[in-house]
């Protein structure tokens, strides 16, 4: 088959490569879009908080995502049962479920002359001082890019390919599993997330206005008992903890249950030469912190004036990823850091009290290093026999 040449290779189409190559197309790049999977990928976190929000506005996304999604304002903690804590996020959040967030930004590509080619992946790729020359997909097809992005996952085939050492960290206390159940009035009230002394979390939350989504973390010890037992084991456990969402109780029963690995990640750079790493390729971090999918539409919006300023030459865009996006990692490596301190504090209230940090959980930037975003303080709520 013939070479097809283009000025950015993204491999991956997740929420980071389309956000990415949808600004591109906008600048006149021609870019291609290589995924492995036949559509765009499902999986992925159905929250988009305020940072994340700010970048869409920035290209005049904010309509479109927002059509059809929900709007919150405020998530309240329990802790043994009694509320603890409500966070509120000025502006709000968005519920939208992650494929159809992506699949939204996948339309807008093609408006922009974007090309995807689904239902392939990375065979091999060829190298010359320290930049890729050409990619070698399974189709048979070989594509050549001045610029070359992975944004292909935690097991990123660039990133391999780059030789960027990595550091994954699984939460090997906490396995997670999540259904999606019809929504009760007590998930379309508001956003509940539960923690117990005993190592179990629940959050509870609508994802449109007919369904709700269920998360339970618990200890890999409890996990064979409560999910290959049966359901009645998990509803009695539930209700040691959750009380304002009991209303859930009733739609568990018949869920589908699946598994969910949590774990982090670090790398050692985000770049060489040509190539760059965005979204969990780069970083991954605990879903307690909810800031992932605002970290990497910030990232690719980095990315995009990078490629753009450098304008071909290779050399500017390495001095450019170095200067302007590599820092990226500091600022990862603290929402991770977070993330760890969260998930190692959630059985004692008071130790994740003193862990939570508004600046970084609402505004997603530390008020360390943007003085002009206020320190909150969390308000710990007195327990209440009802909440209204």
């Amino acid at each position: 088959m013939a070479t097809t040449s283009c000025d950015v290779a993204i491999v991956g189409a997740g929420l980071g490569g389309c956000f990415l190559a949808l600004l591109l197309g906008r600048r006149g790049h021609r870019v291609v879009v290589i995924e492995q999977g036949p559509a765009i990928p499902s999986a992925g976190a159905d929250f988009l908080k305020p940072p994340g929000l700010r970048v869409l506005a920035r290209h005049g996304l904010t309509g479109l995502v927002e059509r059809q999604g929900l709007k919150r304002d405020t998530i309240r903690y329990y802790h043994d049962g009694e509320p603890i804590q409500d966070c509120r996020f000025p502006g709000g959040f968005l519920i939208r479920p992650y494929r159809e967030l992506v699949e939204l930004i996948y339309t807008c590509c093609a408006m922009e002359g974007v090309d995807f080619w689904f239902d392939t992946a990375i065979d091999d790729l060829t190298q010359d001082e320290g930049r890729i020359e050409e990619l070698k997909l399974s189709d048979g097809r070989r594509l050549r890019a001045g610029v070359v992005i992975g944004a292909d996952g935690t097991r990123s085939a660039i990133r391999q390919a780059l030789g960027i050492d990595q550091v994954t960290s699984l939460y090997d206390r906490l396995l997670m599993r999540v259904a999606t159940v019809p929504l009760t009035a007590g998930m379309a009230q508001l956003n509940r997330l539960y923690f117990s002394s005993e190592g179990w979390l629940a959050y509870l939350y609508p994802l449109n206005r007919d369904q709700g989504r269920v998360f339970v973390g618990l200890p890999p010890e409890d996990d064979k008992e409560i999910f290959e037992d049966g359901m009645p084991v998990l509803i009695d456990m539930l209700k040691r903890f959750v009380t304002d969402s009991s209303d859930a109780f009733d739609v568990l029963q018949p869920a589908s249950w699946h598994q969910i690995k949590i774990s982090s990640l670090r790398v050692s750079a985000y770049h060489r030469g040509n190539a760059a790493l965005l979204g969990s390729a780069a970083f991954a971090c605990h879903p307690m912190t909810g800031m992932g999918m605002s970290y990497t539409l910030h990232d690719a919006e980095i990315l995009a004036d990078v490629i753009t300023a450098a304008a071909g030459d290779g050399d500017l865009l390495d001095r450019l990823l170095q200067a302007r996006y590599e820092p990226r990692r500091q600022v990862h490596r603290q929402l991770i850091d977070y993330g760890d301190a969260l998930a190692a504090t959630f059985t004692d209230r008071h130790a994740y009290l003193r862990a939570f940090r508004p600046d970084l959980h609402v505004f997603g930037t530390s008020a360390a290093e943007s003085p002009e975003i206020p320190r909150m303080r969390a308000r710990v709520r007195v327990p209440v026999p009802q909440l209204i």
